[in-house]
């Protein structure tokens, strides 16, 4: 109580005064250098662990919390040294702050100089109309565009992005008008809307338009590359000389709804992911096709499947839906989507609701087997006997010789089993490289549908396909 009443009540109006321009100064400068430092820093590295929305929400609140008790530790520290004091030289305690203030706003408000600036990139030609990408441009770039003979600027900026990119576009809209360079406002918010008015914009100058355009946002991210992705899904020549760096999905191990998987040939299976997600990773310019195995089992996923298809459409990604149960695994169905989607332009998204479920496992490696395994030369080192395939990563046939055990490993099988218990020494040597393992036949095979490729022989058809649930 007598510290309340001595270093809080106990001062008077001015002093609060002071205080409060300390706090909001010191909350400014410290609030903008942890945010294009260790906040960023951190969030992408929760993002790539897969970290949840809840929980990236959760470090943010612990930021904010971090930046308040250090503003107010400070500030009050600052302000009480200050209104104590009687030297001269306290003049910089409030002069300083300031300084610190003025060159925090003046990076905030000149894009140019803000960290985490991209540079100007890629030229993406049609027949008639061309497009180069970047940040947000100073008046001397404006001019330098005008030289170079671009016919116009389109602008993602919008002025609910408040307070600097209302400024930014009066100032970009004046030196247009000085340069004699026509602006084209294509306001985006990602995240926040489909932007459906803006995009529009877009696609009625790929339509209509002539000539060679600068398109930006503030830092030339993600706004930039959603809407080259949509320009780039036209007939397009891209000069490689100069190729931006896209977000890829090698650059992510999680989801907050599971971990990405990499099945091969440029094909990802990724969880079902928020529309920030979307706009950053699927939407950005790297992923040609995404293809929904979302089951219609619920009114739930038939909405998700609906409003993932509205989102797509709008972008002008190619999607498509192709339901797949994942807890009544059917593999002839699954033959059925891969055999679909094995013409599909790469890098390929496939999408299930989660990837966390223990059928996932069986999904991956299905898939994978799909990919790796060379099905017609497997059957062709048998001939005339005859070799099926149980499902995409086992096969059942003859008991191989030494030479057919070796093209079994060159053309995609890892395992041998031997379902018999009679089995010769000869029948085993000289694997070059195929591993061999002995099963008595009695118990189930299931976990064979988890990992690896396997061929099987020994007993009889019927039997061996008894061997697994599925």
């Amino acid at each position: 109580m007598n510290f309340l009443k001595k270093h809080i009540l106990g001062k008077p109006l001015r002093y609060y005064f002071l205080l409060l321009y300390f706090v909001s100064v010191i909350g400014f400068v410290m609030g903008s250098l942890l945010f294009w430092g260790p906040i960023r820093w951190t969030i992408d590295y929760f993002q790539e662990e897969g970290a949840s929305e809840r929980s990236e929400s959760l470090i943010i609140k612990v930021f904010i919390i971090l930046i308040l008790l250090l503003t107010g530790s400070i500030s009050y520290f600052i302000s009480t040294r200050y209104w104590e004091s009687e030297k001269q030289s306290k003049k910089w305690m409030i002069y300083t702050p300031a300084f610190f203030f003025a060159a925090v706003l003046f990076l905030w408000m000149n894009p140019q100089y803000t960290p985490g600036r991209s540079e100007r990139s890629e030229k993406i030609s049609l027949s008639r109309i061309s497009f180069v990408f970047g940040p947000y441009p100073s008046k001397e770039q404006i001019i330098q565009l005008k030289k170079e003979k671009f016919s116009g600027i389109i602008s993602l900026l919008h002025p609910a992005v408040v307070p600097f990119e209302p400024k930014l576009i009066y100032e970009e809209n004046a030196a247009a008008i000085d340069a004699g360079i026509e602006i084209i406002h294509a306001p985006m918010l990602p995240w926040v809307s489909q932007n459906i008015s803006s995009i529009e914009t877009i696609k009625k100058l790929l339509a209509t338009g002539k000539g060679k355009y600068y398109i930006h946002c503030y830092l030339g991210k993600d706004r930039v590359n959603v809407v080259r992705r949509i320009i780039e899904s036209q007939n397009v020549v891209v000069d490689a000389g100069n190729v931006n760096t896209y977000r890829t999905l090698n650059e992510r191990k999680n989801f907050s709804e599971g971990p990405i998987f990499y099945l091969g040939k440029s094909t990802y299976l990724l969880p079902h992911i928020s529309e920030e997600g979307c706009f950053g990773y699927i939407l950005s310019g790297y992923v040609k096709q995404v293809v929904s195995l979302i089951d219609n089992a619920s009114q739930e996923n038939i909405e998700i499947t609906k409003k993932d298809s509205a989102l797509y459409d709008t972008y002008v990604m190619n999607f498509l839906h192709l339901p797949f149960d994942l807890k009544n695994f059917n593999f002839e169905k699954l033959s059925e989507i891969l055999d679909t989607i094995s013409s599909f332009p790469k890098p390929l998204v496939l999408i299930i609701k989660t990837t966390k479920p223990k059928e996932t496992g069986m999904l991956v490696q299905a898939i994978k087997s799909s990919y790796s395994i060379n099905e017609l030369e497997i059957k062709n080192i048998f001939r005339p006997e005859k070799v099926e395939r149980i499902y995409p990563s086992i096969f059942y046939g003859p008991i191989p010789n030494a030479e057919q055990r070796k093209g079994l490993s060159l053309n995609g099988i890892h395992n041998l089993v031997f379902l018999s218990a009679k089995t010769n020494s000869t029948q085993v040597e000289n694997e070059s490289g195929i591993k061999t393992h002995f099963s008595d036949g009695k118990g189930k095979l299931d976990s064979l549908l988890l990992n690896d490729t396997w061929y099987l022989c020994g007993g009889t058809f019927e039997r061996t396909r008894k061997l697994f649930s599925y």
